[in-house]
């Protein structure tokens, strides 16, 4: 029995499946794609944006070098000890001010002043030797004196015939034997003169080691460092203190060796210390006639018009020399500049546009460079970050 016409008949009467909605959700991903395209590209270039800028005007460069350096002194001094003693007594510490000659400290040294009385007592004797030794110089020259009277009596009588050859050699004999006595008595001064000479010479020398127990200023200025305390024991050379002027107080700034043609004595500069925000005035006092070997870099004296409030030796600090005041000319901060494939250029808004221009630069300050050609004044220019060509733009702060 064929039963299949019944079974499609059943089938026939079950209700119809539902159509797929896959084409209805393609077509709305595709419209939510589109929206969200146009969306992008509105935000992407026709929705303004604002950007920080300026507009381009002529002004003034000041054309600068700028270089690191450090804080030195042109005058200072180490104030050490001669001589291996214990530390006695330390007058000054670190900051103090001290003048020329003051005495900053005192070594223990209480033989010396034996030394000195000795060699004092020494020399008294000698110089009551050297006196001795003359009154004996005087007796033998009035001996000598004597006897030449007597030789010449006894020749002029024994030409007369009245005196006798034997009186005559007597004579003679008593004058040679003054003269004799007269040069005795004449070195005997001079080694009396010398002894008394080596007795002073001691003198001075117990004196001088006396002197130098006692540490003086060579110059005056600020003690910056002390390197041994009361009781110490220090060695001949051993710095004990650390002097400097501070008048003479430089920045020993280091520049490229191209810079050294520009920079000339009495140019004005700049100083600013690491983490200080406050800038001192200075001018170059004087350049030095060697370049570094491996850096290529030479260094220049800055006189400081003022010290900062507190200050250091050693201190790192940043200088700006100005070897130029050039104007009016079109200029650009440095941040401004966007270098694409080695060559340098500005974005500029143009008809409300981002678009990169490239320029020319001329002379280079520390913040502004000199643009000679590839701009006009009254361009709006502006700071770079995420701008790409004809991205819509507004200078910040002005209407849309």
């Amino acid at each position: 029995m064929n039963i299949q016409p019944g079974l499609d008949q059943i089938l026939s009467l079950e209700p119809p499946l539902p159509r797929p909605r896959r084409r209805r959700g393609l077509r709305l991903t595709v419209l939510a794609a589109v929206a969200l395209g146009i969306g992008f590209v509105g935000l992407r270039y026709f929705y303004p944006h604002a950007v920080e800028g300026e507009i381009l005007r002529p002004g003034m460069l000041n054309v600068e070098l700028q270089g690191p350096g450090t804080l030195s002194a042109l005058t200072e001094a180490s104030v050490s000890s001669r001589l291996q003693a214990r530390i006695e007594e330390l007058a000054v510490d670190r900051n103090d001010v001290v003048a020329k000659g003051e005495t900053l400290a005192r070594l223990a040294f209480d033989d010396l002043r034996g030394e000195v009385d000795a060699a004092e007592a020494s020399a008294h004797a000698a110089e009551r030797g050297v006196g001795g030794a003359q009154a004996e110089r005087d007796r033998a020259v009035a001996t000598l004196e004597k006897a030449r009277a007597t030789h010449e009596r006894q020749v002029a009588l024994l030409a007369k015939g009245v005196a006798s050859e034997a009186g005559l050699e007597d004579a003679l004999a008593a004058r040679r034997q003054a003269e004799a006595d007269l040069a005795r008595a004449g070195r005997a001064v001079e080694q009396a003169e010398a002894e008394r000479d080596a007795a002073n010479a001691r003198i001075a020398v117990a004196r001088a080691q006396l002197d130098d127990s006692v540490l003086r200023a060579p110059i005056s200025g600020v003690v910056v460092s002390r390197t041994h305390h009361v009781g110490e024991v220090v060695t001949p050379g051993s710095e004990v203190l650390h002097l400097v002027d501070p008048a003479s107080l430089v920045l020993t700034a280091r520049l490229d060796e191209s810079a050294i043609s520009a920079v000339q004595p009495g140019q004005a500069a700049e100083i600013t210390f690491a983490r200080a925000e406050h800038i001192i005035a200075g001018h170059v006092l004087r350049l030095g006639r060697e370049v570094d070997r491996e850096t290529r870099e030479f260094e220049i004296d800055i006189a400081l018009d003022a010290l900062p409030a507190n200050w250091a030796l050693g201190q790192r600090g940043l200088a700006r020399i100005i070897t130029e005041r050039r104007g009016p000319v079109l200029t650009t901060p440095t941040s401004f500049l966007v270098w694409h494939n080695g060559r340098p250029g500005v974005w500029v808004a143009s008809r409300g546009r981002a678009r990169w221009r490239e320029v020319t630069l001329g002379e280079t300050g520390t913040e502004r460079v000199e643009i000679r050609r590839g701009l006009d004044a009254g361009q709006e220019i502006l700071q770079p970050g995420d701008l790409y060509p004809f991205m819509r733009v507004r200078l910040a702060g002005s209407a849309t």
